[in-house]
């Protein structure tokens, strides 16, 4: 269905002013195929007709962020990435660092990611010794972090799940599996806007971080908003952190004196070492 600048601006506005989520810097591809997406489903006449709907219809608001975050996780995901993280990076935070050891899983979406995290830092702190840990994943989408909290799983799922881990940190449940309990003390899920007011989920203890994952996000913003994002977690990740971008993500050229490849991590991983 024919959408005009003007109207998809009109109703990026909308949803900012009802939920404060700022879309109007994000890659217009996306936005107007999460908006296309929703005038398909609700079957509107056509998009003037459709923010008429989002106005009095604030289920069709979350719904629409819904549409536009593509919220999509997996267990360990990208395995070359985690294998390097327990052996050179997570060991080395763990001794360097004298309180607790705090990782922010930003875009975390059903939250597969952050318990994959939570995992691998019990179990290295476990094996080499060190601080606390605590796992915070934030996403956009009420529903997906919804399922984020419940820690429920299809059980087809935990196939990706090393055995180790999962001998430890997943109990069936019927069809399903779950988190174990021993996982749920380090683990919280909150709202946030990378883009927004506030530089980190209200339910961090501190906006300060020994470790920032953002995968398979930024590749939804558009330049000056994915160079923002990352100068706003430069500044709240602590001196010699760590970023973790993934194979598909790359840092801005201008970025690129604040961060090295982590000290023993293949580049291409794009694990970063904050270095300024």
């Amino acid at each position: 269905m024919a959408q005009t600048g003007d109207t998809v601006e009109e109703l990026l506005g909308l949803v900012a002013s009802r939920r404060g989520v700022d879309f109007r810097d994000h890659r217009r591809t996306a936005i107007e195929r999460g908006v296309d997406a929703r005038l398909k489903a609700t079957g509107v006449a056509d998009i003037s007709e459709y923010i008429e709907l989002v106005a009095r219809d604030a289920a069709e608001t979350d719904r629409l962020i819904e549409a536009m975050v593509v919220p999509v996780s997996s267990f360990f995901r990208d395995r070359d990435v985690f294998d390097a993280l327990e052996t050179s990076v997570i060991p080395d935070q763990l001794a360097r660092t004298a309180g607790p050891l705090r990782t922010w899983v930003a875009g975390a979406a059903t939250g597969e990611e952050a318990w994959s995290w939570a995992m691998l830092l019990c179990w290295c702190r476990d094996m080499f010794g060190g601080p606390p840990i605590e796992v915070l994943g934030s996403d956009l989408d009420e529903r997906s972090l919804a399922l984020a909290r419940g820690g429920r799983y299809p059980a087809a799922s935990a196939a990706d799940i090393p055995q180790r881990f999962n001998a430890r940190f997943v109990t069936p449940d019927g069809d399903d599996v779950v988190m174990a309990n021993e996982l749920r003390g380090y683990v919280r899920f909150g709202n946030h806007d990378l883009n927004g007011p506030a530089l980190a989920p209200r339910e961090a203890i501190l906006a300060s971080f020994q470790i920032i994952s953002l995968r398979n996000v930024l590749i939804y913003l558009d330049e000056p908003l994915r160079r923002r994002v990352l100068e706003r977690l430069h500044s709240i990740l602590k001196p010699e952190g760590v970023l973790v971008l993934g194979t598909v993500e790359t840092l801005p050229v201008a970025l690129r004196s604040s961060f090295i490849s982590y000290p023993g991590t293949p580049a291409a991983l794009h694990i970063f070492q904050r270095t300024s």
